[in-house]
């Protein structure tokens, strides 16, 4: 689970940002189809849809441990939590163990991101596995603010994902840039809690001994 760090004196300010509400799209329909779809913004990306695609695929020692994540994820009715993910996976013989982030030092501390997860380590690799039982959810956005691109993009992003702190940090500045270019396409600024620092903040601690 991941929540905000922000200040009271967030509160305050006179910036203002797209407050997205779920299901508020689905009833009120307010931007043309032409930025919806994404159409023109295709062009800024920082990767084609194919490339972004083989970014994601896990590397030989990853794909063993990540069917064991989803084995696991279904045996608890498809939900389960950083810390019980990690003693299930200590149960099948792993070396895994619960780590938590209370922030970036690269993001301002208003936009740090508290988030549990786990890391495997000695699984055939000399780097940790950063493994997340529900990492699509941490780029979710409103269908008001979702070109099509942007549907295609995370439709490809994993649901479970078991991977090395480089690979994660190089999926997510591809999935912020697309979500950024997603928000100005229907109009909007990109939300600072959703920009990569802050994003990427939920690691922190994996990135200070990468």
């Amino acid at each position: 689970m991941t929540r905000v760090l922000a200040p009271s004196s967030l509160y305050h300010g006179s910036l203002l940002f797209p407050v997205e509400i779920p299901g508020l799209h689905d009833r009120i329909d307010r931007h043309p189809a032409a930025a919806r779809s994404g159409r023109g913004t295709a062009a800024h990306s920082s990767a084609d849809l194919h490339s972004f695609a083989q970014t994601l695929r896990p590397n030989a020692s990853a794909v063993r441990l990540l069917e064991d994540v989803r084995a696991l994820k279904r045996a608890a009715g498809g939900a389960l939590d950083a810390a019980a993910l990690a003693q299930a996976l200590r149960g099948l013989g792993y070396e895994a163990s619960l780590a938590c982030s209370s922030g970036s030092h690269a993001a301002p501390s208003a936009l740090r991101l508290a988030h549990a997860f786990v890391v495997v380590r000695g699984c055939g690799t000399g780097a940790p596995l950063i493994v997340e039982p529900n990492f699509r959810e941490h780029f979710a956005i409103g269908s008001l603010y979702a070109t099509e691109r942007y549907r295609q993009v995370l439709a490809a992003v994993p649901e479970e994902l078991v991977a090395p702190y480089a690979q994660l940090s190089e999926m997510v500045r591809l999935v912020c840039a697309e979500m950024k270019f997603s928000f100005e396409a229907a109009g909007n600024s990109l939300p600072p809690w959703r920009n990569v620092n802050s994003v990427m903040s939920r690691w922190a601690s994996m990135g200070r001994t990468a």
